[in-house]
């Protein structure tokens, strides 16, 4: 029996995923928040309370203190239901994810195990370790993004696409259910128009014209559930002034509209070649992807197609090479592999295409070599993850000792994950990543005049981190020194800490 014979057996790949699942069980106690907690979640605390979506942790960019209207909506439901249920917490929202993982789990295996029938228990198995080892879904499935969320909702409109493409009388109800679905994508998150535009193509490409048709009307209906919160025409030039006024939403800003799509394919392999973290993933990927494209095609044609075109949209159309993109599209890639995998165990695939003279025993010593240094660095950077621990008391001791007692109605600059669990505490609690995210388009909010920017929203506490406080040019300030109306009260490695001194100084830009 050769080595993969025995590695990709019940023997070994039961105490693997068990491993791995302890591992992930363990990260999911004490979590440490991430922005992305506290930006998006603050969304849904302000919703749950007054029922319409709100930032104070950006008080000052685009009117957002008043109302913000670009969010990922059905996200944002979601944490306001689960905040109304289980009350405001950080598990309480990184919760959502964690459980459209699971629905996304029984949905795969439902597909691949059941009706499909294309995996049996050894492929599931193997499948569910690359799931919980991609560092990515690890990270990610216990976050409050929509990312994990669009993967699941999406996996749904493939399986109800891919039925009625496999279909010759042609069901429409299948293709207007898969347009439903994914346009409830699309109210999750505006950059899944990619499952809208690889599905159109798709559509096409197999002459499914009248259903290409009856496709967009479903779509249409349910994204159209994202302007949900608009309130008549002012609505709309709201939300093109948050939009495309945000620092945050277009990373080609000074590059041509039309230009932009063709650039942001030209740079997407900044996406899967950004760091080791993702490198070891993305080159196992794309040489087993390379390896099985053949067989696959001819067994699986639909579901390649629809990964490519995933790939490939998500290239032209999201603005930013963030690594979790990936993630809506990795149902597809994480089939393909172990589709591969299996083949290559059953010698129906026995060496590179490209690469003929390798013998098909170093061929498979490859194709576990690449599969364990992914494993393994992959591991690495869960590991330190799930040991970086929180507790909200971590945060209500920096209150204790800057704030003092009388604080209901102090205005604070502090890291936006200071809103756990302090929200209700302080009068407002205005984010340190605001100040550094306007300096980018506006020197003025960095260096000295950062502190007048400060009182003159009324700031009594700036407690900045020194990352934030080094892009902000006030990293070298001392303990006893003065800034303005601020005075540096205390100096460590994570954090400075400014207290006013005086309310003389007002500006323009109080509230």
């Amino acid at each position: 029996m050769q080595l993969l014979d025995k590695l990709y057996s019940k023997k070994y790949l039961l105490p693997l995923l068990g491993t791995v699942l302890a591992l992930y069980i363990f990260s999911l106690w004490g979590r440490i928040p991430d922005i992305d907690d506290a930006w998006l979640g603050e969304y849904a605390y302000w919703l749950e309370k007054f029922g319409y979506v709100r930032s104070e942790l950006f008080r000052g960019l685009t009117g957002q203190e008043t109302l913000f209207v670009v969010h990922h909506k059905l996200l944002t439901l979601h944490g306001a239901l689960f905040i109304k249920f289980f009350g405001f917490s950080l598990y309480s929202l990184k919760s959502v994810s964690l459980v459209y993982l699971l629905v996304f789990i029984r949905l795969f295996y439902s597909y691949t195990c059941k009706w499909k029938n294309i995996f049996n228990l050894e492929d599931f198995l193997f499948s569910l370790i690359i799931l919980f080892t991609f560092t990515q879904a690890f990270k990610y499935s216990f976050l409050f993004r929509p990312e994990i969320m669009v993967m699941c909702i999406g996996f749904a409109g493939f399986i109800l696409l891919e039925k009625y493409l496999e279909k010759e009388d042609s069901k429409y109800w299948l293709i207007f259910s898969s347009g439903l679905i994914f346009g409830l994508t699309v109210f999750t998150h505006l950059n899944s128009l990619v499952f809208i535009a690889s599905t159109g193509v798709l559509l096409l490409w197999n002459k499914k014209y009248t259903g290409f048709i009856v496709f967009g009307i479903g779509a249409i209906l349910t994204s159209s559930f994202y302007f949900y919160d608009f309130r008549g025409i002012d609505s709309f030039y709201l939300w093109s002034n948050q939009f495309f006024k945000s620092t945050a939403i277009d990373s080609l800003k000074d590059t041509p509209f039309w230009l932009k799509p063709i650039v942001n394919l030209l740079v997407e392999h900044m996406r899967y070649f950004h760091n080791i973290e993702i490198i070891v993933f993305s080159v196992f990927m794309m040489i087993t992807v390379i390896t099985g494209f053949r067989i696959l095609y001819k067994k699986q044609a639909n579901l390649v197609r629809f990964a490519i075109l995933m790939a490939l949209f998500t290239g032209i159309i999201t603005m930013h090479k963030s690594r979790q993109y990936i993630l809506p599209f990795f149902p597809y890639l994480l089939i393909i592999i172990t589709i591969t995998f299996k083949e290559i165990k059953e010698n129906q695939i026995i060496g590179f295409s490209i690469f003929k003279n390798i013998e098909p025993k170093m061929f498979r010593g490859i194709m576990i070599f690449l599969f364990l240094v992914f494993f393994f660095v992959s591991t690495f950077f869960n590991v330190d993850l799930a040991l970086k621990k929180f507790t909200p008391a971590d945060n209500q001791a920096l209150t204790l000792k800057y704030a003092g007692s009388d604080i209901s109605k102090m205005n604070i600059v502090a890291p936006e994950t200071f809103i756990f669990n302090e929200i209700e505490i302080y009068n407002r609690i205005q984010s340190d990543l605001f100040y550094t995210e306007m300096a980018k388009s506006d020197p003025s909010f960095s260096g000295e005049e950062f502190f007048q920017k400060a009182s003159g929203y009324d700031i009594s506490l700036i407690m900045v981190t020194t990352y934030r406080a080094n892009l902000l040019g006030i990293e070298n300030s001392q303990i006893g020194e003065k800034h303005g109306d601020y005075q540096v009260v205390d100096k460590n490695d994570e954090m400075i800490v400014f207290k006013r001194y005086s309310n003389s100084s007002e500006s323009e830009v109080r509230n």
